[in-house]
């Protein structure tokens, strides 16, 4: 398997997906683990999984993106090469016989090209060139030209290189429509949750938005709530208080704080954070795939506000947990609605926790793809 980063800490939707299909995938068989570990990667811990982790250190150079750029012909795929990442994956692939290739992320596509292996999957936890088209979409000038550019480089590798592999996973429908042509097999896979316990009611009129504030969706969703959706919010409920969670605040994301919103950067739990919230919200304007982030916040009861982008994949939590609104005003009126009328905002994330428990657990969401890679 060979994915960005060490899964461990889960502390992201990527490291969670990966590390659910780790987990399933170690009980199978015997499995090598290869990614990047950026200071933080808990290897004893994924270990103790019983997988045989091949770490690299992550290192970002200009020398190494420009090489990176040569070998991929892409900007964003440029950043995650590098011939360390390339000699331990041969070395592993070289000590025996590959039953089951398993890519995670377009990104990681160069370094598997030529490897032989009985059965190969490429899990793409996003279709990367329609992404970065979205990105592109909700910027102007210079910034949507060069988005562009690399959602045309990465249109350009998906279609060079998706047909090399016998399934690729998508995780929703709409991931499956944005493919191009040439997939052998595509399975649909949505992200899951390992089911928990529902949270005390939240006594106060407290917000939440928990993501990776580094992200470019999720600043922009960050900054549009700030600026546009919460002081209407607070125009309705004057003593409401937004907690907004993640690490790697961009610097547009940190000039939000004061007042009633608060910045926390980087926690090593989010649950202190939902135990603290009424509603959790979900208002991105751009992305792709699914968002594990509001699973999360229906798993342990609490309701989530998103629009049809954040909750994109996930349809049927709609009425379920999730309600959808897509401009600053409705979403104003559906976050303000919930802080008033706490008996509602609690019944509706208990069904949320419900619908987690019965139609999205990792089990239920990897069927798919562990029916497929099954041995015999």
């Amino acid at each position: 398997m060979v994915t960005k980063f060490l899964p461990l800490p889960d502390n992201n939707g990527g490291h969670q997906r990966s590390l659910a299909i780790a987990r399933r995938l170690a009980g199978l068989g015997d499995l090598v683990l290869c990614g990047y570990d950026d200071g933080t990667a808990d290897r004893a811990g994924l270990r103790d999984l019983g997988i045989d982790v091949r770490a690299v250190p992550w290192r970002v150079t200009p020398v190494g993106v420009a090489r990176g750029m040569l070998a991929t012909r892409s900007l964003s795929a440029a950043r995650f090469w590098s011939p360390a990442m390339v000699e331990t994956v041969r070395g592993a692939a070289d000590e025996m016989a590959v039953d089951l290739l398993q890519v995670e992320y377009q990104q990681m596509v160069p370094f598997v090209l030529d490897l032989p292996a009985k059965t190969s999957v490429l899990d793409l936890h996003n279709v990367e060139s329609a992404l970065v088209a979205s990105y592109a979409r909700a910027r102007r000038g210079v910034p949507a030209a060069l988005l562009r550019s690399e959602s045309a480089a990465l249109r350009r590798m998906e279609r060079r290189t998706i047909g090399e592999f016998d399934h690729v996973v998508v995780v929703s429908e709409e991931e499956r429509a944005r493919l191009p042509a040439g997939a052998r097999s595509v399975l649909v896979c949505p992200n899951g949750r390992e089911p928990s316990v529902v949270l005390p009611d939240a006594p106060d009129a407290v917000v939440a938005f928990v993501a990776t504030m580094g992200w470019a969706p999720n600043v922009d969703a960050a900054v549009w709530l700030g600026r546009d959706i919460w002081p209407r919010v607070l125009a309705r409920v004057p003593g409401a208080q937004l907690l907004i969670v993640g690490k790697d605040p961009a610097p547009a994301v940190r000039a939000l704080a004061g007042g009633s919103v608060q910045v926390t950067g980087t926690v090593d739990d989010v649950t202190p954070y939902l135990a603290r919230s009424r509603v959790v919200v979900a208002p991105l304007r751009a992305g792709g795939g699914t968002r594990l982030k509001i699973m999360e916040a229906l798993d342990v009861g609490r309701p989530v506000v998103a629009t049809s982008v954040g909750c994109e994949g996930m349809q049927d939590l709609v009425g379920r947990g999730v309600v959808v609104a897509d401009s600053a005003g409705g979403l104003a009126d559906a976050i303000a609605g919930l802080l008033l009328d706490p008996a509602r905002a609690s019944a509706l994330g208990q069904a949320g926790h419900d619908a987690v428990v019965a139609d999205h657990t990792w089990d239920a969401a990897l069927a798919p793809l562990l029916q497929a890679v099954r041995p015999c």
